[in-house]
């Protein structure tokens, strides 16, 4: 069985959806490639920054064949399209194939499916938090043109996933695609790196070597830093608690343009207890997180989310708008605060509450352990992608 990845940005060794599920797809003995824009820094992706210089290539990464192809259309690096999608197609014959968003190549898919009988899966991770910001993305891109290729083709896609229930909101309000026609499929965690973590990592030395004592507790937080993620709110609560057995880590660098504040942060941030790390490595954020008691994200929705619950970590996290993670909160295993509550003494009080009581953190532990191993595991999650496709799939 092939399955073939079709998405704007692939950087290896990350940990997007398209990483983590044609990384389960290898491990199930399936021959997996990726079409993909020629960047793959995901730092000049975000930043809309394209090398135009580049050349098309091609490479295998841990068992994945990456095609990196230079768009035939780049409208105001909004609307694009690959250039050669057809042509790999007839020659990798994929019988699934998996669109990270609606993207014009979908037409290529099509005309191959009406020869071969291939499936085409589509998911979304489109809500208001992180698209349709202006009245002519929302009216224009998606409403007619994003719109008009989804229904143009809808009849020929066999499932259609959402990341998170906004997600489906959007989706249903927007695209007019109601509920019963699409299914949830979170953003999970590398259950398998996750346990072996936990599981060899010598916590005790690596927190002797940060000057942590092994019954202090300790908050993690972090990302691309930027005003969004609101992470001088956690700072303001730790130092408004001034609980010496308190530490904070936050992991991470500015976002392009923020550096500033950054700096904002790095000042106020300044008791002895609170550590900046910069940006880390997939290996050495699983090292911080397996340090760590609880994962603690103001605003901004993130992967990071299910990876500290893939490291058993209860999570406080805020919802700013179109962002609740109610849906990941399977067993207990979350406080959520609401966007008029997301201040320093709101982030401190949970913070507070939770530390001094031993059985309530426990508790979080447990729940968020049995929620990474039912729901937010990868191997579940790419394993669902193929449920009755017509090809065979071994389970």
């Amino acid at each position: 069985m092939k399955v073939l990845i079709v998405t704007d940005f692939f950087g290896n060794d990350l940990t997007y959806i398209e990483n983590e599920l044609a990384k389960q797809y290898v491990k199930f003995g399936l021959e997996v490639f990726v079409i993909c824009s020629l960047t793959d820094n995901p730092f000049d992706f975000f930043n809309d920054t394209y090398h135009s210089h580049k050349k098309k290539s091609v490479q295998i990464s841990n068992g994945i064949k990456v095609y990196r192809l230079p768009y035939k259309i780049n409208i105001k690096k909004r609307i694009k399209k690959f250039k050669g999608v057809y042509e790999i197609l007839t020659l990798e014959k994929p019988d699934v194939i998996f669109f990270n968003s609606i993207q014009p190549d979908i037409k290529e898919a099509v005309k191959y499916k009406n020869e071969t009988g291939c499936d085409i899966i589509l998911y979304s991770e489109t809500d208001y938090s992180n698209s349709a910001n202006n009245w002519v993305s929302l009216n224009v891109l998606h409403k007619i043109i994003w719109k008009t290729i989804f229904h143009k083709y809808k009849k020929h896609i066999s499932k259609i996933f959402f990341a998170t229930p906004a997600s489906s909101d959007f989706l249903k309000n927007v695209y007019n695609i109601s509920h019963n026609e699409t299914e949830l499929l979170p953003l999970g965690c590398d259950y398998e790196l996750s346990e072996n973590v936990r599981n060899t990592f010598d916590r005790v030395a690596f927190r002797k070597k940060m000057g942590i004592n092994n019954s202090d507790h300790v908050l993690i937080t972090g990302g691309k830093l930027n005003p969004k993620k609101k992470t001088e709110i956690v700072i303001e609560a730790v130092n408004m608690l001034k609980k010496s057995d308190l530490h904070l880590i936050i992991f991470g660098t500015p976002d392009n343009g923020f550096e500033e504040y950054y700096e904002h942060l790095k000042k106020i941030g300044q008791n002895v207890n609170i550590h900046f790390t910069g940006w880390l490595s997939p290996d050495s954020f699983y090292e911080y997180m397996a340090i760590s008691d609880i994962a603690v994200f103001p605003s901004s929705q993130s992967v990071l989310w299910q990876q500290a619950i893939g490291m058993h970590l209860p999570l406080i996290a805020g919802d700013s708008g179109w962002q609740d993670m109610s849906y990941l909160n399977f067993y207990d295993n979350i406080i959520k605060i609401e966007k008029e509550n997301i201040t320093p003494i709101k982030f401190a009080d949970a913070v507070n509450q939770l530390i001094s009581s031993p059985e309530d953190l426990i508790k979080m532990k447990k729940g968020a352990a049995k929620a990474a191993k039912e729901h937010l595991n990868y191997t579940i999650l790419a394993k669902k992608t193929l449920e009755g496709s017509d090809h065979n799939f071994s389970k």
